[in-house]
């Protein structure tokens, strides 16, 4: 049976209350306006998966220290930044089973408080002369960026896995690489090893990435985000890309002309099931298997340790997850 990501955690030799307890001193702030939106966006935790690959990255080359733990910092104050302005530009009410910031306080509070986290996370890398991690994160950041600009341009329906796959690259998995280059600089790896991290970091970030496409058409009520909001945005994912290969050309054209048709919750609620009926969630999770082995497969050229273990067991579990 698949350990728990508290088990993982533990395993790696994380304590995640002990984590929780320096993020929230961290992103204190002595305007109480701010504080209060701060501890707001940061009260609906995620499971802190970011971190948690930039202190195993370290520990699979080396020992975690100072500079992990302001790198493991950094990425997840800069994270949620970018999920406050990703919410924003989504007009997204619901995050981590709350409602948003931009639905509660509005669009330019919100955009305000990201702006402040990104200035947050910058300005504590600067002070502590973490300017390597700065010249490995920023990059990413604006990659970020492009990819949301990329993703709204994409209004036409185009069921492409390359261009899918260059939108999602762009939006999260540069970010999971760089969390574990990052880490791993911060113990010392050499270039190569950087490199060789970074690698399985990006196919990581693909799995994850399918994954929360998949959930967005679970409807299952535990992913703590609005189901059907990727259909209602028109942004085309693996599921239904890979529902769309197992249409006859008849029912490609039924289905295209469904989702042209406007936006109501009953027409969301037929792409949905349409998506679900032709495979589209058996053949994303075949594609993430598929990823998964290529990763057990570069996990095999490092540094052989229980944190290679910890890393298959991470990749299995994003596989899994239910939200």
């Amino acid at each position: 049976m698949l350990p728990s990501f508290q088990e993982i955690s533990r395993g790696i030799g994380i304590d995640l209350d002990s984590y929780e307890k320096l993020l929230a001193d961290t992103i204190g702030s002595d305007s109480s306006s701010f504080k209060y939106l701060i501890d707001k966006t940061f009260a609906a935790k995620g499971k802190r998966i970011r971190p948690m690959l930039v202190y195993l990255s370290a520990k699979i080359f080396g020992t975690a220290n100072i500079h992990t733990d302001r790198a493991a910092l950094i990425v997840e104050i800069l994270h949620n930044a970018t999920l406050i302005h990703d919410d924003i530009v989504d007009e997204a009410e619901l995050r981590r089973n709350q409602p948003t910031l931009n639905a509660t306080q509005g669009n330019k509070v919100a955009v305000l408080t990201g702006d402040y986290l990104m200035a947050k996370a910058i300005g504590m890398a600067a002070s502590n002369g973490e300017h390597a991690i700065i010249d490995m994160l920023m990059p990413t950041v604006c990659t970020m960026s492009e990819g949301e600009l990329l993703q709204l341009d994409t209004t036409d329906f185009c069921t492409d896995e390359k261009r899918y796959f260059d939108i999602i690259f762009r939006k999260t998995v540069s970010l999971i690489a760089s969390c574990m280059k990052i880490g791993a600089y911060t113990a010392g790896a050499n270039e190569q090893q950087i490199s060789a991290i970074g690698k399985i970091g990006e196919k990581i970030g693909y799995i994850f990435q399918i994954k929360d496409d998949m959930l967005d058409y679970s409807a299952n009520g535990k992913t703590g985000k609005e189901s059907g909001n990727d259909i209602k945005e028109n942004k085309v994912t693996m599921p239904l890309i890979c529902a769309w290969n197992n249409m006859s050309q008849s029912e490609q054209a039924d289905f295209q002309q469904l989702w042209n048709s406007p936006r109501t919750a009953e027409n969301i609620e037929q792409i949905r099931k349409a998506v679900i009926a032709k495979g589209g969630m058996e053949g994303s999770h075949k594609r993430t298997i598929e990823i998964k082995e290529e990763v057990f497969a570069l996990i095999g050229t490092l540094p052989q340790s229980k944190y290679c273990t910890y890393l298959k067991q991470i990749t299995e579990y994003i596989i899994e997850r239910e939200n």
